[in-house]
Order: C-alpha cells, then structure tokens, then sequence
C-alpha cells in the first residue's frame, strides 16, 4: 500500500498526478447493474497503456460495498478485490452505475466517498454514477458531465451542482463522463495528462478510435446524421429546434434566421420530412416528453415545462394526439416493463 499526498486546492490539475510515484493506482467501484462497456473502456484502456508503455504504469482493483460479487447489467459480473472499508489508498477511484444507480444508494458508500475525498483521492464517475458523488454532497459549486437522459432530473435533484450535456467534465479533482464510449475520451484524457499525449494517441490508434473527442463535444448525433439532413440551411433550422424546445420559436423567425420565406422553408420541410416545420417541431418536444416520462422522476408538470407547455393539460392534449395514450400511461407501462435482470 501507498499513501496520497492531500491535494485540498480547488485549482489542482490531473497533471499533478504525472509529479508523483508510479504506478498510479486506480480503484473501480462497481454499482450494481452498472453498464458493462463503460467500465471496459476504462479498464481496457488502461491495459493498453501499460502493454503500449512497456512498463505498469498503471495498477487497478475492483471494488464493491461488501467485497463481494457485482453483477453487471448484462448479468456479467466480477469478484471485487476489496469491501470499500478495507480497500488500499487510491489515487484515483472511479464509480460505474448504471439505471438502477438508486437502489444501491448507502450512507456508508456517501461517507467512504467524502473521506477518500478528504485524503486526496480523484473521483471519477461514469454515466449515472454521477449522481452518487452528488448525493455525497462532494459536486455543489462543482461542473460535471450528465446523460442526456437524466440530465433534467439530475438538475432538478440537485440544483447547485454545475451539471452539463458536455461529453465528460473535469473539475479539479473530479472526472465525470455521460457514459457509454465517451467513457473512453475521458480516460485518454486522464492517460494523456499523466502519461503524454503522445501514448493516449497510441491508444485510441489501437482502438480504431479516430479522434479522441473534447470534454465539450456533443453527446448525441447531429441532425444532419439522425435524421439525413444535406441541406445547411435545414439543419441550421433543426438545431435551433432542438436547443429551443422548452421555449419554442416562431417558425417564421426560424425562417428569417436562414434567410427563407415562410412559404420556403414549408417546402423544404416537405421535401424532406413529408411534414411541415410546426409538425415536425412538435414531434421533437413529443419525443423529448417521453424520453423524461421513461428516464426521469419529473413530475408530469414539470416534463410539461421543460418541454415548452404553459399548462400540464395542454401538454396532455398533444401527448395523446401523438402516442394515442396520456403521459401516465406511458409512465405505467414502462414501470410493468422494468423487470430485473436474472
């Protein structure tokens, strides 16, 4: 075992790690239903490293609450090497959860956290992981990088952490990623600040991983690829939709701010959707509304809000003309479908 030199600075960088001994010391603490690929992007990222090194640059060890047997979500699942009580010091630890991230919440995980913390451990956490560093009360004041899906309920629940659609985040000594293979940028991000940039490249080489993206990239696809769109002046008009949804732009300002008529960009949206803007503008808010309903706790006012409906009953009224059922049954039907993992 090894000791960590407290860093208490709000101004510390991970490049303060590169100053220290080697090899650094990274502990993985598993959650229950955690998402299998995001935990092998971190791990296997780090096999690289020292494979590609040639040396251990980097050592691990996985870790659960009691020191047992964690499932993953894909029902895979791993030994721990110790209970977070008797775990060896870390310089850094990083947290994978996955959708059940709630019901592993435990008071003396909380704890174990803030007192690593206090030690001068990095924090790391990966898709809703997230949640437990700010459960811990340790990301107030603080920016981190949530899912899409679990963006709006993570702000609701917290409100004075800094949470952000940006791929990954860092913030002193805490790494955050919205999961999946962003996971992996995060992790070439930390090997190239302790390691060099020249070896994160060799990495992602290896991973036929073209570009290692930037902590502000986007999570989800462009317009241009989800929906086809060729044409610069739709997809200007699709984008501004999609950042407008909760306060929704007249489709005439829409179209001046592409330099069409009304009557042009009708066409346009016709030519390539077979709808017109204002249908296709509702669709998004709609399909936005539902995404909340099934990933989120948010009351259905709320969803209602955040999706651009002064009144939860107007709100109602477009839900059922789209999806030919009310946002509670959505709700419903989806909590029925929630069955465990065997």
């Amino acid at each position: 075992m090894f000791g960590v030199r407290p860093m208490t600075d709000q101004t510390y960088t991970l490049k303060q790690l590169a100053q220290g001994h080697r090899p650094i010391r990274i502990g993985f603490f598993l959650v229950p239903d955690f998402p299998l690929m995001t935990f092998a992007a971190a791990l296997d990222s780090l096999r690289q490293g020292n494979r590609l090194a040639k040396r251990k640059a980097f050592e691990w060890l996985i870790l659960s609450a009691d020191g047992g047997h964690v499932k993953s979500s894909s029902g895979l699942g791993f030994d721990a090497d110790a209970a977070i009580g008797r775990a060896p010091r870390c310089d850094i630890v990083i947290l994978c959860a996955g959708i059940n991230y709630a019901d592993a919440y435990d008071a003396n995980v909380f704890a174990w956290l803030r007192r690593i913390h206090s030690e001068g451990c990095v924090l790391g956490a990966v898709s809703t992981a997230v949640f437990f560093l700010a459960k811990a009360r340790l990301l107030e004041g603080r920016r981190c990088a949530v899912h899409w899906e679990s963006l709006a309920s993570f702000r609701s629940e917290f409100p004075n952490c800094l949470a952000t659609d940006d791929i990954f985040a860092i913030d002193g000594r805490f790494l955050t990623s919205s999961g999946g293979t962003v996971t992996l940028d995060m992790m070439l991000y930390l090997i190239s600040a302790v390691e060099g940039r020249e070896l994160a490249a060799l990495i992602s080489d290896q991973f036929n991983h073209a570009r290692i993206r930037r902590q502000d990239d986007v999570q989800r696809m462009s317009p241009e690829d989800r929906f086809g769109i060729r044409n610069a002046k739709l997809a200007f008009v699709v984008r501004r939709m999609e950042a407008s949804l909760g306060d929704p732009v007249e489709i005439s300002d829409l179209a001046s701010s592409v330099a069409l008529s009304l009557r042009q960009l009708e066409r346009l949206f016709h030519a390539n959707f077979g709808k017109s803007p204002t249908h296709f503008y509702i669709e998004l808010r709609m399909t936005r509304a539902k995404e909340l309903l099934v990933y989120t706790e948010l009351a259905i006012g709320e969803i209602a809000e955040i999706c651009g409906y002064q009144s939860a009953s107007h709100f109602g009224r477009s839900y059922r003309t789209r999806f030919r059922e009310s946002p509670a049954a959505t709700r419903k039907a989806e909590r029925r479908r929630e069955v465990p993992v065997s």
